[in-house]
């Protein structure tokens, strides 16, 4: 077991040294979930939020640990996560699990269950009025079809995150020992809560399903997780979709994952395109 005042001791000083932040050692929050995870943090204003974020990202070589962005201490993240239900309880067993299956399974999957819920009322179909629905939606989940709508260029330029939350509370710069960002979901279930999201037949997006869709961008686009707060996930991506096709193709699966982002088409002209993509549940 790593010594936690040794990483907090570290955490504050590096900081201090690289990137010019005022942390004093005593300011980085240690606290350790129900399973033994341990998570450091400390809070950091906006305006150095990213720079910090980026340069330790580039550090877990180095230090093992992923670097994320919250509005909550580590202390409230693991109280947050307490309790029962599938979005708490994280721990190493659940992620374990998570990372057995194939992404792009569990991606397709996921696909298969919105589509079924989408035309669930549509089937059997009873008319020709009925077929066309189905045939509509089956389109709308089609990379293909939406690559043909989309512009040959993302139409909306590279956004900037904005600064999620009150600019005048720090937001807090936590750390957990981890391979990726996209193992966080299994280790702290409720920093992504999407308890609306629904499939059929009752087919739910849980922690092990937010690990393969995210794991599957970050192999694919270099998607990082960079801010979750429940309701709220900030990715930072390296590698994002630019040709059509391509772009459609991420936005379909945007919108599976997400469907409070719009359709395809307006993601594919959008953010399927961009460096930053931001999703929300309501």
């Amino acid at each position: 077991m790593r010594d936690h005042a040794a990483i907090a001791a570290m955490l504050a000083e590096e900081s201090r040294r690289h990137l010019q932040l005022s942390v004093r050692d005593t300011d980085v929050d240690v606290a350790v979930s129900a399973s033994g995870i341990a998570l450091h943090g400390f809070p950091v204003e906006h305006a150095a939020v990213r720079h910090a974020w980026e340069w330790w990202r580039d550090r877990h070589d180095r230090s093992g640990l992923v670097p994320f962005v919250s509005r909550r201490s580590p202390t409230l993240t693991v109280e947050y996560d307490r309790g029962g239900g599938p979005w708490s309880g994280g721990s190493r067993e659940l992620l374990a699990s998570a990372l057995r299956p194939l992404p792009a399974d569990v991606v397709a999957e996921l696909k298969a269950a919105r589509l079924r819920e989408m035309i669930d009322i549509h089937v059997p179909p009873r008319d020709e009025a009925d077929r066309r629905e189905i045939a509509e939606y089956e389109l709308l989940l089609s990379p293909e079809a939406v690559a043909a709508e989309l512009s040959a260029a993302p139409r909306e330029p590279t956004p900037a995150f904005p600064a999620p939350g009150n600019e005048r509370e720090p937001l807090w710069l936590t750390f957990v020992e981890a391979q990726a960002g996209y193992e966080l979901p299994a280790l702290f279930p409720r920093l992504i809560s999407t308890p609306n999201w629904s499939g059929h037949p009752d087919r739910e997006l849980l922690p092990a399903d937010h690990v393969a869709v995210l794991r599957h961008w970050h192999e694919r686009y270099g998607a990082e997780f960079f801010f979750a707060d429940s309701a709220n996930l900030h990715l930072v991506v390296a590698r994002p979709p630019r040709t059509p096709g391509e772009r459609a193709e991420a936005a379909v699966e945007q919108y599976v994952y997400c469907p409070d982002l719009g359709d395809p088409e307006l993601i594919g002209n959008g953010q399927a395109g961009s460096t930053e993509w931001a999703f929300w549940w309501d």
